[in-house]
């Protein structure tokens, strides 16, 4: 999982004018193409390729893997309607749910933004009736595993043979 971090204060950079808010919410068909822009955004800055039938088979067939039932994906939506981060929530088995895509484009990231996603995640996972959620993440992504440790994740062994990741983590709801 790439940094996930927006973490530190919740204004603006100095220079930036007025804070700006952010809103997450659920996705909407009309955010199909931004969805998309912002998945393979995640690729990149993770340095992969899409591996449209395997491992990133949700990025490919977002709308049904997280269509609501049994998965729901977020977007963080800037003052100015632009889409500029995800993360969606989905089952694993019974009670078990797993957070992915979890992104928040750089120039977004330092205001409070990763902290928001996660707590909405929690929501969601909730009310999908999990118990138990996981997640997996690459140890570069410091700032986001301190999110996640921060958020009472602990590490776990590897659950589901990710070859991206090398960290995987697990919090009771």
């Amino acid at each position: 999982m790439p940094s996930a971090s927006g973490e530190g204060p919740s204004a603006a950079p100095a220079g930036a004018g007025a804070r700006r808010d952010f809103a997450i919410r659920l996705v909407e068909p009309r955010d199909g193409r931004a969805v998309a822009r912002e998945l393979l955004a995640y690729l990149a800055h993770i340095g992969e390729d899409l591996d449209r039938d395997g491992l990133d088979h949700d990025i490919t067939h977002w709308e049904s893997e997280y269509g609501g039932e049994s998965g729901r994906l977020l977007v963080v939506e800037d003052a100015g309607g632009e889409i500029v981060g995800t993360a969606a929530v989905r089952a694993l088995a019974p009670g078990v749910g797993e957070i992915k895509r979890m992104w928040i484009r750089p120039r977004c990231q330092g205001r409070g933004l990763g902290r928001r996603l996660m707590s909405r995640c929690l929501e969601e996972a909730r009310a999908l009736g999990f118990r138990t959620l996981r997640l997996d993440t690459e140890r570069r992504m410091e700032a986001a595993l301190h999110l996640y440790r921060s958020f009472g994740f602990t590490e776990i062994p590897d659950y589901n043979g990710n070859r991206r990741a090398e960290v995987w983590m697990q919090r009771p709801l």
